[in-house]
């Protein structure tokens, strides 16, 4: 009897010391939103759910959320698209941010980011964008984007 109270005290041990995440896609929610010009942005959120053996048995679960919204012209080119990563925790009572990045993609030459950046407050993660447009050097078009995500106490994140 000892000895097999001893294997399962090992393997728990073992269980709680190890740190092995796993990341599975709960969702994908997908908006369009057109402008006057016939351009419009495809923005979307994708929802994981992060699961760590050493912490299966806490009373605080996490989740990572990744937001992008791309801009296309009237005839489905792509010009750009921006995004967020942020992992949240939560508990039931409280909620935080506990990383967020960012990141952008150009697939259209005339177009730039001239300027970024991205930030977490409490359960809130933002990233702040400006896109340009240039003709021959000249900046003739702007486009500056938010994009914010939010977890609630309880895991919902908008």
């Amino acid at each position: 009897m000892k000895k097999v109270l001893s294997f399962a005290l090992s393997v728990l041990t073992l269980l709680f010391s190890i740190s092995v995440f796993v990341s599975a896609e709960d969702y994908t929610i997908t908006e369009v939103e057109y402008l006057e010009d016939g351009s419009y942005f495809i923005t979307t959120v994708s929802e994981y759910t992060n699961y760590n053996i050493s912490t299966l048995f806490a009373k605080s679960s996490s989740k990572t959320k990744t937001k992008s919204t791309g801009y296309y012209n009237s005839n489905g080119d792509a010009y750009w698209t921006a995004s967020i990563t942020a992992t949240f925790t939560y508990n039931g009572s409280t909620a935080s941010c506990t990383s967020v990045s960012k990141s952008t993609t150009i697939y259209n030459s005339a177009w730039k980011c001239t300027a970024s950046s991205c930030g977490k407050s409490g359960a809130t993660a933002t990233g702040d964008f400006t896109f340009k447009r240039y003709v021959l050097l000249v900046p003739v078009q702007t486009i500056n984007k938010t994009l914010t995500l939010t977890c609630d106490p309880n895991g919902n994140i908008t």
